[in-house]
């Protein structure tokens, strides 16, 4: 799903002539941090709460700070992946969307990826969910569906999250079947490293509730 596809249509931006106190309760109104700064429909950057209640008067208008601004954003064509690495690199509540020429086309709020994610056929499909460490050298989708597929399951999605410290990724498969103990243990006698798994009912280990809760702390930061 491309950005221009989500923007939400609810929250404003704010022109670079108003003031910090503008912008303050603008963010109070649609509970968010940031507000994309936009003059004649081009966009100008990013400004967070944080930034505002470090200047010396919340009085002062924007335009006085433009210099310092974040340029975070997206292109209108830019997919639901790329959306959310911006929104997790410069730690946003939203994400401005621009086309080519600078134009401003709108922002993506968190609530609205949360929505669309939440809809993914693969979220909503029945089946389990293997999470694999491993170093990034030796990450190969090709022989990892190959185990998978030798037990007539397929992966309806898979997601690849690298640690920026570390050589190792951690690989999250969601498989079109729930009972995947036969492929958990096929993976631990090949030498993966299994660090969590998860299905369909009410045993999820305290390791996949940890991790759960960690989404949802990046969600809503």
């Amino acid at each position: 799903m491309q950005a221009k596809a989500l923007i939400s249509s609810s929250i404003e931006c704010i022109d670079p002539k108003l003031s910090g106190k503008k912008a303050l309760d603008l963010m109070d109104q649609y509970r968010i941090n940031h507000l994309a700064i936009v003059k004649d429909n081009y966009y100008q950057g990013i400004l967070s709460r944080n930034e505002i209640l470090s200047w010396e008067s919340t009085e002062n208008k924007i335009s006085k700070y433009s210099s310092s601004l974040a340029s975070a954003h997206v292109k209108s064509d830019q997919h639901l992946f790329d959306i959310i690495e911006v929104l997790e690199k410069n730690s946003l509540s939203i994400v401005p969307v621009i086309e080519n020429d600078n134009k401003y086309f709108g922002v993506i709020t968190i609530e609205k990826l949360i929505h669309t994610i939440a809809k993914s056929v693969t979220i909503q499909s029945i089946g389990g969910i293997i999470v694999l460490e491993m170093n990034s050298r030796d990450y190969t989708l090709t022989e990892i569906a190959s185990i998978v597929e030798s037990y007539n399951t397929k992966i309806l999605s898979s997601y690849v999250i690298s640690n920026p410290n570390s050589t190792k990724i951690d690989l999250t498969l969601k498989l079109d079947k729930e009972d995947i103990s036969a492929i958990v243990k096929d993976f631990e006698r090949r030498g993966y490293q299994v660090s969590a798994s998860f299905k369909n009912d009410n045993t999820n280990d305290d390791q996949s509730i940890e991790r759960y809760e960690s989404l949802l702390r990046f969600l809503n930061p």
